[in-house]
């Protein structure tokens, strides 16, 4: 993502700004416009700075759903990520101890950790607030709420803590995961990882029987790596927001941080 200084054109300032005080590190996520901006794209990304200079920088940028594997929208991010900059005054601040063991939980393949969901916790990926009204297209339009599962994506190797705001409760963690892009409703398609067994086996009775029907035009499963940069905000005793951002890459892909 290093060539986007040669195609971005204008950029305000971030909707979303975690600062690691600790590690001189900081998150950030905002749109930009690349040329159009009736049509525009979410850059977000990390840095590290030492003796006030810049020492690591980790840029995405995604353009489309496609690029996520299900959701994105650059119009409801600005508003929804302006909510999460402004928690309550009153708030029970999380200790930097309780948000890097929420961020090695995250995708620990041991961890039996229960978390607590707040009851307004906000749930996005690229900016938008996931709706799945299913295959079928007939399931419910509201957006779906934050979740803890027992089943979910794992990485030995995930970089963990790599921000730490205790002031808003952010923290920020990667994983790579692998998984199979798979057709959805419509023109959509669904990046399911590959924990997730019962997700996939379920897409899969469905891919059957729509090639059975012969009715609608679909790519094959595909294995895909979705390279993820996840933030959660915690404050409360309770988890409060979860942002799932992935940028899709071939199968069996690695991180140059690592």
């Amino acid at each position: 993502m290093m060539t986007s200084w040669r195609t971005i054109v204008s950029a305000g300032p971030p909707n979303l700004l975690a600062i690691d005080t600790t590690n001189s590190t900081a998150y950030f996520a905002l749109d930009v416009s690349e040329g159009d901006d009736t049509k525009l794209s979410v850059l977000r990304g990390r840095i590290k700075v030492v003796n006030k200079k810049i020492t690591e920088i980790e840029l995405f940028i995604n353009r489309s759903r496609g690029d996520h594997g299900f959701s994105y929208s650059a119009q409801e991010l600005p508003a929804n990520y302006e909510t999460l900059m402004s928690p309550p005054n009153n708030r029970t601040k999380a200790s930097r101890a309780q948000l890097d063991f929420l961020s090695r939980s995250l995708f620990d393949e041991t961890s039996d950790y229960s978390n607590q969901i707040g009851d307004e916790c906000q749930f996005t990926e690229i900016g938008w607030k996931v709706v799945d009204t299913g295959v079928w297209g007939n399931a419910s339009s509201t957006p779906l709420g934050c979740s803890w599962p027992a089943s979910h994506p794992t990485d030995s190797n995930a970089r963990t803590g790599l921000v730490i705001d205790e002031e808003l409760g952010f923290v920020v963690t990667s994983g790579m995961i692998s998984g199979k892009v798979y057709p959805y409703n419509g023109n959509v398609s669904a990046f399911i990882p590959d924990t997730m067994t019962s997700a996939q086996q379920a897409q899969d009775v469905w891919y059957d029987e729509m090639k059975k029907e012969g009715t609608l035009s679909m790519v094959a499963p595909t294995e895909a790596t979705g390279e993820t940069l996840e933030v959660l905000q915690w404050y409360n005793g309770k988890l409060q927001a979860m942002q799932i951002n992935v940028y899709l890459s071939g199968p069996n892909m690695t991180s140059p941080w690592l």
